[in-house]
């Protein structure tokens, strides 16, 4: 893009969102007879979603469109090849075409708006019609087409009509009463590009078209501006500008924006500046939003607002000596050209900062910025306070803050003595109280307390201001994990000359901080043992692992072992039982029995310890003519076996244990008749003579009617 094209397209954009300078130079320039022009699509990447976002509103009898293409290429491709509009009603589900082919207007049908110097047409304009010259570096030109692509689209935003003659709007005139809509709009090169339509909320003439009223705003004043605030995040839905006017008798109102105001923060706050012009008159604003379709919602109600007084107070500049150490020259900084609306000043002193002051020099004329006072007598120390009062003739007094006069004092205060403190743990926070003893001098002023959490940090001070007072507490925040503060005290004096530390006072912190935890990161699962390796908490004030095991399905954890040896990585667990599920976790404690978060659990299966017999052969038959069903079977390593477990289970019943028999036996014969239609199962396990179980094999029979 060539830099003249650009520089007028950003010229024409900002003037369009600030309101401040005109789009052309006093000459209406024509319209030159133009088509829109052609780009090649840049190297957007097509998401698979609606190539437009659609809005909706049913406005009187029309029901108004607006659409909005979701990238810079889809808008390229919409007004060089135009847009598809259909309605769909929703409950006959009939499709209707309303516009087969939505483009912007012809060059021609621009003029008149380009003759009023509108600037949200002069840019759309200059974005369809105006031949740009891209650069050649790929990336900056991507750049220029999206910069081109986003101001067209804010202008269209700003006006309806503006946006129908981009080709980005429509008013449909043939809905009717009664019926409700969707909206299809879809690219005329949608085939040819693969993109997809977008579709609109539903929609009818009868629904609610209610504009919210703004009830928040409000202004702050000082001096001669005020700043105007209304929160807009719960606008934003209906308001896309706004218009905000002022009157001076609440009456006749005039906007004090020539454009629309937009809200650009990221704090969804309109703030804007306004000059009250006089101090004696009240003004009332008002403001109301302003929608994408520009219907202009109520009026707010009217907020009054007037000019404070920016008369300056005038600043003591010097206290100086004079010959007569009881006399001090007072001088003050003041403009010349303000004395006229000042009647007189007034000197007065107190032997307090805060305390009541009395009068030292009445009456000084406005055109004298000096004079002379009798030093007072402090009763303690070497300082008095001075302020200077300015009475306007508004009857308005303007009075200056307490200004210390040091009488002559060269010493230093001592240094502090006596520091002592104690601490109180409040959830995560610890209250450290710190007190010390009165300095013995006359002329204090106060203490700074000073902080430092680390043994090699800076020490920094707590009261920003000094105090009076010899306690003072302090918050430490115990999630920083420091394990000692260090507190030191120094006096100031009325010259501000500052004391030599006292000494440093040290408190341990209290400890809240868990331990990091443990990591259980290896295991292993042999006959009858669990092997379990962690790396420990690698906290250095760790005192102790705890680790625990539950056996599921049950919930509650048991204490397995506790290592006060934090080295000791390893344990074994020999007391298990077979085809069992173990889950184990480890947690650290501190040394002020802080717990670690447990370790990540992890879960074991144990297998059967040993399977020492191999049933070759389980089977069942049905004995015909009374229904009963014999089993027999075959194994392997029967010298181990101390008898053999039968097992029975009818459809839809649990397992239940039936027979036992003789290591020797190799059939059964049930005693029970079966029922037609029944499946049985039957299961047969081996009993060791060590005692513990083999695995079971199981077969299933069903008489059929």
């Amino acid at each position: 893009m060539n830099n003249s094209f650009l520089r007028r397209i950003l010229f024409i954009a900002l003037a369009a969102i600030l309101g401040v300078v005109e789009v052309s130079n006093g000459q209406s320039k024509p319209a030159p007879a133009a088509k829109p022009k052609k780009y090649n699509m840049s190297n957007e990447k097509m998401e698979a979603k609606p190539s437009v976002g659609i809005v909706v509103k049913a406005i009187q009898s029309r029901i108004c469109l607006r659409w909005i293409p979701v990238m810079q290429s889809y808008w390229e491709f919409g007004h060089r090849d135009g847009y598809i509009v259909e309605r769909i009603n929703v409950k006959t589900k009939q499709r209707v075409v309303i516009s087969n082919r939505v483009m912007p207007k012809r060059s021609a049908d621009w003029q008149s708006f380009l003759d009023k110097k509108d600037r949200n047409y002069s840019l759309l304009y200059a974005a369809l019609y105006e031949e740009p010259e891209f650069s050649n570096d790929p990336i900056t030109q991507i750049n220029e087409r999206r910069q081109l692509f986003h101001f067209a689209l804010f202008c269209a935003d700003m006006d309806f009509q503006a946006a129908c003659m981009a080709g980005l709007g429509l008013i449909d005139s043939t809905a009717v009463s009664g019926e409700r809509y969707q909206y299809v709009v879809s690219h005329k090169s949608a085939a040819r590009y693969k993109l997809l339509s977008g579709i609109s909320m539903e929609v009818g003439l009868g629904d609610v078209n209610v504009l919210p009223d703004i009830s928040n705003f409000s202004g702050k004043v000082g001096g001669k501006v005020v700043t105007l605030l209304t929160p807009t995040a719960s606008l934003r839905q209906s308001y896309n500008q706004y218009q905000i006017e002022r009157s001076d008798d609440s009456i006749h109102y005039q906007s004090i924006t020539e454009l629309p105001i937009i809200v650009t923060n990221k704090l969804d706050t309109l703030a804007i500046a306004d000059t009250l012009v006089s101090e004696d008159t009240f003004y009332y604003y008002r403001i109301r939003g302003i929608t994408v379709f520009q219907e202009k919602g109520p009026y707010s109600s009217p907020l009054r607002v007037k000019a404070k007084t920016t008369l300056p107070s005038p600043e003591i500049y010097a206290v100086k000596e004079t010959t007569d150490k009881a006399m001090l020259e007072v001088q003050w900084l003041y403009k010349d050209s303000l004395n006229q609306y000042i009647d007189h000043y007034q000197i007065v002193g107190s032997l307090e900062p805060n305390g009541s002051f009395v009068s030292l020099k009445d009456s000084i004329p406005a055109d004298q910025h000096l004079a002379f006072i009798k030093a007072m007598v402090p009763t303690s120390g070497f300082t008095f306070f001075i302020k200077l009062r300015t009475f306007t003739k508004k009857g308005a007094v303007l009075e200056t803050l307490s200004m210390p006069v040091v009488l002559a004092d060269d010493d230093a205060p001592a240094q502090p003595q006596g520091l002592k403190g104690s601490i109180k743990v409040e959830g995560e926070q610890a209250i450290v109280t710190v007190s010390w003893m009165a300095n013995p001098d006359a002329d204090l002023f106060g203490y700074y307390l000073n902080r430092r959490d680390r043994e090699s940090g800076q020490f920094y001070r707590v009261n920003n201001s000094f105090i009076t007072q010899t306690t003072l507490t302090d918050t430490i925040y115990l999630r920083q994990m420091q394990k000692y503060v260090h507190y030191t005290v120094k006096a100031i004096d009325m010259l501000f000359k500052e004391s030599i530390d006292s000494k440093v006072l040290i408190l341990k912190v209290p400890d809240i901080n868990p331990p990091t935890s443990p990591i259980i990161d290896s295991f292993a699962v042999e006959d009858k043992k669990i092997f379990l390796r962690w790396t420990r908490s690698y906290s250095d004030d760790v005192q102790k692992h705890i680790l625990y095991r539950k056996k599921l399905p049950t919930t509650a954890w048991e204490e397995v072992m506790t290592l006060t040896d934090t080295l000791r990585n390893t344990y074994i667990d020999s007391n298990v039982v077979e085809k069992s599920l173990y889950a184990y976790t480890l947690i650290a404690f501190d040394d002020t029995q802080n717990q670690s978060e447990p370790a990540s659990p992890v879960v074991l299966e144990t297998p059967y310890f040993t399977q020492n017999v191999d049933f070759v052969r389980f089977s069942s038959v049905l004995d015909t003519v009374d229904y009963r069903v014999k089993l027999s079977w075959e194994c392997k390593q029967t010298d181990k076996i101390d008898n053999f477990l039968i097992y029975r289970a009818s459809q839809g019943k649990e397992l239940a244990f039936v027979k036992k028999m003789d290591k020797n036996n190799r059939e059964w014969r049930d005693l029970i008749e079966v029922e037609p239609n029944t499946v049985y199962k039957y299961v047969i396990r081996a009993k060791m003579q060590e005692g513990y179980l083999s695995g079971w094999k199981e077969t299933e029979i069903e008489l059929k009617p």
